[in-house]
């Protein structure tokens, strides 16, 4: 028959095909761990963009919070220092007045300049660290945390009513 007339050709029956096919199939599987590693390094990538847009937008609107809170405070301490200045007006002279009035602001600013560190550096650095530093995991625990802390009324039978 032929396929006895050529036995080198059929090197199946002599186990050539199968090291063959089980070096097509770690190629198969070398190839399939790249494509696993780049989608993976791609998911990773994708992660660190959306948690450093969301520190970011946090950063953001705390920095917002304090600019607008400090605009109101510094409004408030205007009216109220002119308010002081017309009452003391009513007992000696408005220059006097205005003259004690900017002794005591800036005796309050050098006082709130002396406390800085521990009045304003030091609690915003935390705040950041806070912020930057906390993982994904924290944040969704502290998430669970407040989603599922809920306030019931005690019944007329708790309270002895």
């Amino acid at each position: 028959s032929l396929h006895d007339a050529l036995p080198i050709c059929n090197r199946e029956s002599d186990g050539y095909g199968e090291e063959r096919r089980s070096r097509l199939n770690a190629m198969d599987q070398y190839k399939q761990l790249i494509d696993d590693a780049k989608a993976y390094i791609e998911t990773r990538y994708e992660l660190l963009r959306l948690e450093l847009l969301d520190k970011l937008s946090m950063i953001l609107g705390m920095l917002v919070l304090i600019i607008v809170a400090l605009f109101l405070v510094l409004a408030a301490f205007a009216y109220f220092s002119v308010a002081l200045v017309g009452w003391m007006a009513h007992v000696m002279p408005v220059s006097v007045a205005c003259c004690i009035l900017a002794g005591v602001l800036l005796l309050i600013l050098l006082v709130l300049y002396l406390l800085r560190e521990r009045l304003f550096v030091n609690p915003f650095i935390r705040l950041l660290s806070g912020i930057i530093y906390r993982s994904p995991e924290e944040e969704m625990r502290g998430e669970e945390k407040e989603s599922t802390t809920i306030v019931t009324k005690p019944s007329n039978h708790e309270t002895g009513e």
